[in-house]
C-alpha cells in the first residue's frame, strides 16, 4: 500500500463518520479527570502545562496541589518563584513551572486576569506553545482550533497511514494540517479531547486495542497491519553521560544543631533556579575519589571550612536519566565546625531543608542517607 508523504494531505473520504464515531465514543469512555469536571481556561492552562512531558497519573497530584494552593490565576501570579518550584519539585522540566508563573503574571498585568481567547494573544504567554494554545481555545472556549500532542500524532499517523516523521518540521506541518481538516468545528473541544483520549486508551504505542477502537473501520494502518510501525521518528537524541559529585557538608554549631550548605543553580543548565548541595562535576568522564580530591575546586571547598573531616567513601549513589543526559551522581559527607563567610553557599538548618526546592536527584541521594 502506498503511504502518504508530507507533500499533500491524504484522502479523507469519511470525515463526518469519523467525527461522529469519535464524539460518541468520547462521551461514553472519557476518563473523569478533574480539569474536565470543572472546566475553566485557568484549569486548562494549569493542567496542560503540568501534563507536558508528564503522565496523567503522575500529574494528577500536582494539579490538585496547585489548585489548592493557587485557586485563581491571581493567586499564582502573586506567588514567589520559590513557592512555585517547591510545589513543582519532582515533576521535572522546571522551566515549565517558571513559565507558568510568568504567564500568570502576564495574564494579570496585561489581560485583566482573563486567559486570552486568541492565538495571537496566547502566543505572548511564555511556555504556551501551539498545542497548549489549541487546548485552551478548544477545551475552555470551544473555539474551532486543532491541537496535536503525542497521542494525536499516533492516532493520525495510523488512521491515515502517514509516513512523514513526526520529529521533522515538514512532518509536523502535515499532521497539523490533517488535524485542521479533520476537526469537528461544531464540537471542537470534544473532538480534540476525543483524539487525545483515543491515543491514551486505545491507540497506545505497543499492542494497540484495535478491536475497541471506534475508528477501526477507517484505519489504513490497521487494514495493512502496520499499526506498530507508526508513527515514524527520524532519529533519536544522543544521550551523553554527566558525572556529578555532591557534598553533604554538615556544620554543627555550639548548641549541637546541624546545618548544611546549599546554593541556587544558575541559568543556562538543567534545574535552573533549584537548590543543590555543593557540587564538583567532571563532565563526561568519571573519576576515582583520589582524583576528585586533587581537583582545585575540592581544595577551595575544604579551605573554606573549619576543621573539615572528609569521608572518602560515598554515602549514596544514584543514576538519573534525563531526556538527553545520563547522570551518575555520588554523595560524600564532610563534617565541619564552621564555615568561612566567603564561600558562595547558604548555611541553613538541616531541619529546614524541606522548605527549599531541590532536584529529585538530590532528594533520592539524601533519602539513602536517612
Amino acid at each position: 500500500m502506498k503511504r502518504t508523504t508530507a507533500e499533500a494531505l491524504p484522502p479523507m473520504p469519511h470525515i463526518r463518520e469519523i467525527q461522529s464515531r469519535l464524539g460518541a465514543w468520547y462521551d461514553e469512555h472519557a476518563r473523569p479527570l478533574p480539569w474536565r469536571a470543572d472546566v475553566s481556561a485557568y484549569h486548562v492552562l494549569l493542567s496542560e502545562i503540568i501534563l507536558q512531558q508528564t503522565r496523567v497519573d503522575q500529574g494528577m497530584s500536582y494539579y490538585h496541589r496547585f489548585t489548592e494552593r493557587f485557586p485563581s490565576v491571581e493567586d499564582l501570579a502573586a506567588a514567589s518563584e520559590d513557592e512555585v518550584l517547591l510545589l513543582w519539585q519532582g515533576l521535572g522540566y522546571y522551566s515549565r513551572g517558571r513559565n507558568l508563573r510568568r504567564a500568570a503574571q502576564l495574564i494579570v498585568s496585561d489581560f485583566g486576569g482573563e486567559i486570552p481567547r486568541t492565538l495571537e494573544e496566547l502566543s505572548r504567554l511564555p511556555g504556551v506553545g501551539p498545542y497548549t494554545r489549541g487546548a485552551i481555545l478548544s477545551f475552555a472556549y470551544d473555539l474551532p482550533y486543532p491541537t496535536v500532542d503525542g497521542n494525536v500524532y499516533r492516532v493520525l499517523s495510523r488512521l491515515f497511514a502517514l509516513s512523514a516523521p513526526i520529529d521533522t518540521t515538514t512532518g509536523q506541518r502535515l499532521y497539523w494540517a490533517v488535524a485542521e481538516a479533520l476537526l469537528d468545528r461544531a464540537h471542537p473541544g470534544r473532538h480534540n479531547q476525543g483524539l487525545i483520549e483515543l491515543g491514551a486508551l486505545c491507540c497506545i504505542p505497543r499492542r494497540p486495542h484495535c478491536s475497541e477502537c471506534p475508528l477501526q473501520p477507517y484505519c489504513l494502518a490497521h487494514r495493512s497491519g502496520i499499526e506498530e510501525e507508526l508513527p515514524i521518528k527520524q532519529g533519536k537524541t544522543k544521550v551523553l553521560p554527566r558525572y556529578m559529585y555532591y557534598f553533604l557538608i554538615r556544620v554543627t554549631d555550639e548548641a549541637g544543631l546541624s546545618h548544611i550548605l546549599i546554593h541556587r543553580r544558575g541559568e543556562g543548565d538543567i534545574w535552573q533556579g533549584l537548590y543543590e548541595l555543593p557540587l564538583i562535576e567532571t563532565g563526561e568522564e568519571g573519576v576515582e575519589v583520589e582524583a576528585l580530591m586533587e581537583q582545585a575546586s575540592f581544595h577551595r571547598l575544604l579551605s573554606g571550612l573549619q576543621a573539615p573531616r572528609f569521608h572518602s567513601a560515598p554515602i549514596a549513589r544514584h543514576a538519573h536519566r534525563l531526556s538527553h543526559r545520563q547522570i551518575y551522581a555520588s554523595l560524600f559527607l564532610i563534617e565541619a565546625s564552621g564555615v568561612d563567610p566567603s564561600l558562595p553557599y547558604r548555611l541553613i538548618p538541616e531541619s529546614e531543608r524541606g522548605a527549599y526546592a531541590f532536584p529529585i536527584l538530590i532528594e533520592r541521594l539524601l533519602a539513602q542517607v536517612r
